[in-house]
Parts: structure tokens; sequence; C-alpha cells
């Protein structure tokens, strides 16, 4: 009954068109859902977002979920995720990848999940970290290890959208620590992939123990 009164007086609405939605249905109309802009970019070193990856980083594979686009679906869905406290989302968009990729065979290495982490700084301001509920569902669907503590942000830096490639590496060296010299298959998971200077940046400190190795995951890419 007061499920009822509730959906009456604040319905629930979709995040792409806010047309209102069933409460079955959890962020888009069916409509949304339908036109969600799918990379269609499988974990594995034949795609685009590989190469653009700093090579000196040695990743293993890379993979993302959705092309990112300025004024798009895309947008909103990042926007809530990372600023609307709708940590969910990454919850949710993770078991849409992994439902692409359950055939991939490179998910059987991952030995564990790390999410991109965020400064102490930023994580007051904010209370939560965007991309930590997807890496524990991640975690969860391939049965391995989430890990918080292997890698930590040591240099708080203020957004970079508007900065430039070689701009955003210079600024992202030396950002984040590694704290323990275990040696595993890491998927390092990021919300939106623009230059790919924080996942080569993470990388590199995690590879600096030797036999480590680190494949990326992006909710969404830039083209």
């Amino acid at each position: 009954m007061w499920q009822d009164v509730l959906s009456t007086l604040f319905p629930k609405r979709c995040i792409g068109c806010e047309t209102i939605i069933p409460s079955s249905q959890l962020f888009l109309c069916e409509r949304c859902t339908c036109n969600l802009p799918f990379a269609h970019l499988p974990l594995n070193k034949e795609n685009f977002l590989y190469e653009k990856i700093d090579p000196t980083a040695k990743i293993e594979a890379a993979s993302s979920l959705l092309f990112f686009k300025k004024d798009t679906l895309s947008q909103k869905l990042i926007h809530h995720l990372k600023y609307k406290n709708r940590p969910e989302l990454g919850e949710w968009l993770a078991k849409i990848w992994f439902e692409q990729n359950r055939h991939n065979s490179a998910l059987a290495e991952i030995e564990s999940v790390i999410p991109v982490p965020i400064h102490s700084k930023r994580l007051k301001k904010r209370n939560y970290n965007q991309v930590s509920l997807c890496g524990r569902k991640l975690a969860s669907l391939l049965n391995c290890e989430y890990d918080e503590t292997t890698l930590i942000r040591i240099h708080h830096l203020e957004s970079q959208t508007q900065s430039g490639k070689y701009e955003r590496m210079n600024r992202m060296k030396n950002a984040f620590q590694r704290t323990n010299q275990e040696v595993k298959h890491y998927l390092l998971v990021d919300d939106v992939f623009t230059t790919g200077a924080t996942l080569s940046s993470c990388t590199k400190e995690l590879t600096k123990v030797e036999g480590s190795k680190v494949s990326i995951f992006a909710l969404a890419t830039t083209e």
C-alpha cells in the first residue's frame, strides 16, 4: 500500500527522457534502453581502446561497454553515477557488460578487480567512489577477489575534463601508489576512458611488481 502511495507521489522517471517508468524497471524506459550506445568492445587486444593506451603501460586487454559523447544518454548515465549519488548504476552496467562477455576466455584469467581509486579528499566530498559498486559486482560475477587496498591515490588533482592528452599524462605521473607485492592479473575498472592517462598511470604502478598483469575496463569511452 505505502509503496503505491509513494509511487504516486514520487513517480520513478527514466534517466534518459524523464518519462515515468514502472517501479519494476531500473533506470531507463524501454526506448532509452534500446538506444544505449553500446561500444561492443570485448575484453581483448583487437580494438581501438587497447591501441589508445600508452604502450609503455603494457596492458593485457581492454574493453568498454558504452560510447561516451556530450549531451547523450551515456553522458547522463555517467553524470548520475558520478555526481547524483547513483553508484548502483555502475552495478547495473557491470551486469550488462558481463553478459556481453560471458563466453570470453579472457575473463577466466582475472584474479582480482580493482576500481580506479579516488583521493581521500574527493571521497570525503562525494562520499563514494563511483566505480566501487561496479567493481564489486564484477568481482562477484567473475568469482574473484575485489581489492580496494592494493592501489591508492596519493595526489589530489582537480577535474581534468578540459586537459589535453599530454597534459593529463604529465599530471597523472606518480598519482598512485602500490601498497603490496602480490602478483596477480588485475582488472582495473574506471568510469570514462578519454585519453587513457589515468588507467595508464595505474597500470604502470601495478606492474612495477614483476609478474603482475593488468587488463582494463571502462564503463564508457570516447571514440
